[in-house]
């Protein structure tokens, strides 16, 4: 029985029953009685990928009919944990012992290993939700974009046409495009693609030191961070000879007040929209972003859920409390989760959390071609 566990029972909490029964189910068989189990899903990683393995004394493990490319579901009771392909079997045995060893993937692995088939070479004219629809569509997967609000102006919200070069994947044409919209491009554990923000969704409880972390590692950095970003249209200083200096090229700039020391860091902002509002927001991000991965937590706990029942999720806040590593009463965003269960180690989940800004999305503008051409042809001229 895990700690927490016995704390709960210790002061009668009821909690809802857990089936915690690991099924893989292949071909409507469902396969059962696995001994080492390692799931990993996060915000930043696409696919999500399992490996699990049986090995017994003159078991009947060798039974398994399990094939390469098979699809398959692997569930904690009813929870699935992982929808998509088996990518691996190994079987060994010896004079003792039979074994197997199962790998695999979700179903969006399809998306991030081939190559988008686009007939004209070109795709836009649409928003972020039928772009993704229209490229995950061939593959069998649904595109879960339920928390993404779109722009209410048509101009912000469709995508312009562009051009799709031989070799780009899917997601990586997804995943780009999504920076314009500020979204994260991951799977969910239906196999499915998920379009989401930063999410300020809360598990109902989360890691405290003393209750469910067995072990917690944090480190924090100051080698990427810098003192001042200065956002810039262009990399050469071209306008000092004009009065003013450089005006026009540099803006105001922003101060990352932790990093006590001089360090500036000029942001040069690779595509020029109509003003210097992303040159600004690129230099916001770059602050964001580092100041966020100076800090990161590294931890196992004894259970793979929730005070709910819930499996634990990215892209999910959760409060974290370490004093011991300088780290108490925090709401940090759970960027990599991984499921594990075996001999070895008993049962648990390594999680690493981040502050949200760690995951903020690099900003972009899908400019397609020079902005006056774009003006011109918004006032309805002709090349």
């Amino acid at each position: 029985m895990s700690i927490v566990s016995s704390l709960r029972d210790a002061l009668g909490i009821k909690l809802p029953e857990i089936d915690t029964d690991i099924s893989l189910t292949v071909g409507g068989i469902e396969w059962r009685g696995w001994q080492e189990i390692r799931i990993t899903r996060g915000c930043e990683r696409c696919p999500g990928d399992f490996d699990i393995g049986v090995t017994e004394k003159f078991s009947d493990a060798t039974q398994i009919d399990v094939q390469p490319g098979q699809t398959c579901v692997l569930k904690a009771g009813k929870q699935p944990l992982i929808t998509g392909y088996i990518d691996l079997y190994g079987g060994e045995y010896d004079a003792i012992n039979h074994g197997v060893r199962i790998g695999g993937r979700s179903k969006c692995q399809d998306l991030v290993d081939t190559h988008a088939i686009v007939p004209n070479g070109q795709l836009g004219n649409c928003t972020i939700r039928t772009l993704a629809e229209q490229l995950a569509a061939p593959y069998g997967i649904v595109v879960d974009s339920s928390s993404v609000t779109l722009p209410v102006d048509p101009q912000e919200s469709v995508l312009p046409v562009f051009n799709v070069t031989l070799g780009m994947t899917p997601f990586e044409i997804i995943e780009v495009n999504c920076r314009y919209y500020a979204l994260l491009v991951y799977d969910g554990p239906d196999g499915n693609l998920v379009l989401s923000p930063v999410s300020t969704q809360k598990h109902a409880s989360g890691f405290s030191e003393g209750v469910n972390v067995q072990g917690a590692g944090v480190s924090f950095r100051m080698d990427e961070r810098m003192s001042t970003y200065y956002p810039v249209l262009f990399s050469a200083q071209t306008m000092n000879d004009f009065a003013g200096g450089n005006v026009g090229n540099q803006f105001t700039p922003l101060k990352d007040p932790g990093v006590p020391r001089y360090r500036p860091f000029f942001v040069v902002s690779e595509q020029y929209y109509n003003d210097k509002s992303l040159a600004q927001q690129r230099a916001a991000w770059e602050l964001q972003r580092r100041r966020g991965r100076s800090q990161v937590v590294r931890l196992v706990v004894d259970s793979w859920y929730d005070s709910a029942g819930q499996i634990w999720q990215p892209n999910r806040l959760a409060p974290v409390n370490l004093p011991t590593l300088k780290l108490p009463n925090k709401t940090w965003l759970i960027t990599e989760v991984t499921l594990f269960s075996g001999e070895a180690r008993g049962t648990g989940a390594e999680i690493t959390l981040m502050p949200p800004e760690a995951m903020t999305v690099e900003p972009a503008f899908p400019m397609a071609f020079d902005y006056q051409v774009a003006q011109a042809l918004a006032q309805g001229q002709t090349p």
